[in-house]
């Protein structure tokens, strides 16, 4: 029946009944793989419009083994994903999921019509793994940035659980991977908005939630190449090491996670912004002076209290003089 119905028509129903299809998918295991050939994804690609898997497989390159998809709040966010500079350069076409029972959906799919899903997020994304140079390259730039990515693994182990040179960035100077098993940064905001409502915690979740985030560099970025030289001259530069820390708490961001300290990042932001203007670190902030005009203020209030307190005297004076009176008949 479906498939006699207008593009039109199926748009509307889509809207309708798009996401019960999508939870269909996830629980209903004997019609899953039917009811896949309904789902609907906007893609890099389309435009405005939704497309089907089957649609994404027909325009797929001819060595391309996966579909590919990022997971994001908006289409905008997913747009602008460090995750998608080099997949969407090289012109393949990547599914972008906004909906939060997307990502859900299809990790419940373990392939369709042949075709395994490949979150671009998470390790094991690669592409043009059977071009020969492509590999030789990235061995040439890993050995030149061994000492980098071991400074980095070591400087920042609190932060991060591996570092590695990256064939996904093209404009983005670093970004963080999550394992093939951890949570994307998309995923880690949603299981983090269920566990807030859950009293008691869960400890599967938990264990993902604070699972450390593999670094990613980019060879080509001026700011990795500077901090390559940074750390050659001086491994225990102070500069390099702020520099370091402020580039993977803005990864942090860009990858799409929170930023668990975000008043420390601040605080670095401010220290590399006054010695990009010359301004010591130890100078201090300037106490605003006291205003002349208030201070008339408070010198007037003060003399109306006196005045006001004679005022009082004389009053007190007149009340005994009148009782006098009174006491002895002269009223």
């Amino acid at each position: 029946m479906l498939k006699k119905i207008s593009a039109a028509d199926y748009e509307t129903f889509w809207k309708e009944y798009g996401t019960n299809i999508k939870l269909g998918v996830i629980e209903d295991s004997a019609n899953r793989t039917r009811l896949a050939k309904l789902l609907r994804f906007i893609s890099s690609i389309s435009g405005e419009k939704q497309v089907s898997l089957a649609e994404y497989i027909e325009r797929m390159k001819p060595k391309q083994e996966n579909i590919y998809f990022i997971a994001a709040m908006s289409i905008d966010e997913a747009k602008k994903s460090p995750f998608v500079e080099n997949i969407l350069k090289k012109g393949y076409e990547v599914l972008y999921l906004i909906d939060p029972v997307d990502q859900y959906c299809l990790q419940s799919l373990p392939e369709y019509e042949g075709k395994k899903f490949q979150n671009v997020a998470k390790e094991g994304f690669e592409l043009d793994k059977s071009d020969v140079k492509k590999e030789e390259q990235k061995k040439r730039l890993e050995k030149t940035y061994e000492p980098l990515l071991t400074w980095l693994k070591d400087k920042l182990s609190d932060k991060i659980s591996d570092a590695k040179v990256s064939d996904r960035l093209v404009q983005t100077p670093m970004a963080l991977i999550a394992s093939q098993w951890g949570y994307d940064g998309n995923m880690e905001r949603i299981a983090r908005a269920q566990a807030y409502q859950k009293s008691g915690g869960d400890t599967t979740m938990n264990y993902y939630l604070n699972q450390k985030k593999a670094l990613e560099i980019n060879p080509h970025h001026p700011l990795i190449k500077d901090l390559l030289r940074r750390i050659e001259e001086s491994k225990d530069d102070k500069t390099a090491i702020d520099l370091a820390n402020v580039m993977v708490e803005a990864a942090t961001l860009r990858s799409g996670y929170d930023l668990r300290d975000s008043v420390g990042f601040a605080d670095r932001i401010e220290s590399m912004l006054r010695r990009a203007m010359g301004i010591s670190l130890d100078e201090k902030i300037e106490e605003e002076p006291a205003d002349e005009e208030d201070q008339v203020k408070v010198d007037f209030n003060e003399d109306e209290n006196v005045i006001d307190d004679e005022n009082d005297d004389g009053d007190d004076r007149n009340a005994k003089t009148t009782k006098s009176h009174k006491k002895h008949g002269d009223l």
